[in-house]
């Protein structure tokens, strides 16, 4: 099959997964499986496109997830093989669903003069975190592509302000893949709670960001460019964010996911339609259609594979039961668990890979669900901050040439004195849900 042909079929199962998705956790009589189904057949197709590298990654969590799944039958815990078909497919329907918001971009001219300075510095890392929020990875290109000026190259500090900004955009964004991987791994949890443990957090970690960043460029903060901002463009997470919250008000009975997948790209092709008529509106889809979701296939086939690793980690630990070093789950736990995580992704472990043995490991103690999801959300943000294989870093090395490691390396302090803070955090979370310390 040609690879032309493959793409389109993925996106076509691509869509389907999403809409069977979204059918499923709007209460429909849809079966959770068909879902799965249409992603691994779209898997099936995008699987070419994967490098060397993420071939062997995904083929070692479905040959451990088996082995697990395989093991666990024999010892009575055959049901665990659903989650093949059912375990991450709301959060792979949002993100095709928000990839749509692509088509809306951000509002700006190509010949405005970029700011400069220390205010330059502050507003960029508001504007890639607010607008990375919705559109999520596009948003750090877009604003970089402005950002690199006549020289043509990014800079460390530039770079750092896109990292930094981005993802802590994971804390409380319904629109970012975290917090859908946190509410899917962690039972229990709320988006409203997500949030509310999130937003104030993700403030922090911008604010220490800032800091930082003036400090590490030191002489050079003047001269540091940055991305031309302005009032008119929070315009789209404005209206996402009512859109979301008026949905769950209205659809009580819908998941937030569901609401999400459905409220994104319909709001884009509003959008679209409204500013460039219909043909355009027609040509835009059937661009995303061919190049961007097919371009999903790293995400999707992590994810696909996750859920085989999960599935498999969750049915062994209920057939044979598991040691834990403590018996509850309060705020001390919580910011060891993140240390553990954290240590992860600096040697390389996707948070997804981790968050997955986390919920497996600690379902047996019952944790607090928005205790758990702040965790998760925490080691997404955090975390891959300081990952030398972290998406962001790999694609900004891609496209701009800074070295991951590199990128990686100059955010450790601003990782550990995050940690630190994400620490005494968590102790808020912990009493504000009445959960005790330790």
């Amino acid at each position: 099959m040609s690879s032309g042909r493959a793409d389109r079929n993925a996106s076509v199962l691509l869509i389907l997964m999403a809409a069977l998705a979204a059918l499923s956790g709007a209460g429909a009589p849809v079966p959770a499986w068909a879902a799965g189904l249409a992603a691994w057949a779209a898997g099936f197709h995008l699987w070419p496109r994967l490098g060397k590298r993420q071939k062997r990654q995904v083929a070692w969590l479905i040959g451990l997830g088996l082995a697990a799944l395989a093991v666990a039958t024999l010892l009575g815990a055959g049901r665990a093989w659903s989650g093949i078909l059912t375990q991450n497919n709301a959060l792979l329907g949002m993100l095709v669903g928000v990839s749509f918001l692509q088509l809306v971009g951000l509002d700006g001219r190509a010949d405005e003069r970029l700011p400069s300075g220390r205010g330059a510095l502050w507003r960029t890392l508001a504007g890639v975190h607010l607008f990375g929020s919705v559109i999520n990875l596009s948003a750090v290109f877009i604003m970089a592509d402005r950002m690199i000026g006549r020289e043509g190259r990014l800079s460390d500090g530039q770079a750092a302000v896109l990292v930094r900004g981005f993802l802590a955009a994971a804390m409380w964004s319904p629109f970012f893949a975290a917090v859908a991987v946190a509410l899917t791994y962690a039972p229990g949890s709320s988006l409203a709670g997500v949030i509310a443990a999130g937003l104030p957090f993700a403030v922090l970690l911008l604010v220490l960001a800032g800091w930082r960043l003036e400090r590490e460029l030191g002489a050079e903060l003047p001269g540091f460019v940055g991305y031309p901002m302005h009032l008119r463009a929070l315009w789209l997470p404005l209206l996402l964010a009512v859109t979301v919250g008026l949905g769950r008000q209205v659809l009580p009975h819908w998941t937030a996911l569901a609401v999400i997948t459905v409220a994104a790209p319909a709001i884009a092709v509003l959008v679209t339609l409204v500013r460039s008529g219909p043909a355009m509106t027609a040509k835009r889809l059937g661009d995303q259609a061919r190049s961007r979701l097919p371009a999903m296939s790293g995400e999707l086939a992590l994810f696909l594979a996750a859920a085989v690793f999960a599935s498999g980690l969750q049915g062994l630990l209920q057939a044979s039961g598991h040691w834990l070093p403590f018996g509850h789950f309060g705020a001390l736990q919580a910011a060891v668990v993140l240390a553990v995580m954290m240590g992860a992704a600096m040697i390389g472990v996707h948070a997804v890979i981790s968050i997955a043995v986390v919920s497996a490991w600690l379902m047996p103690i019952d944790p607090d669900p928005v205790l758990l999801a702040t965790v998760f959300s925490m080691s997404w943000a955090i975390g891959l901050a300081v990952s030398p294989l972290s998406g962001i870093h790999l694609a900004i090395q891609g496209r701009y040439g800074i070295p991951a490691a590199q990128m990686a390396r100059g955010n450790g302090a601003y990782g550990l004195q995050a940690f630190g803070l994400a620490a005494l955090w968590l102790v808020l979370v912990a009493a504000w849900r009445g959960v005790a310390l330790y």
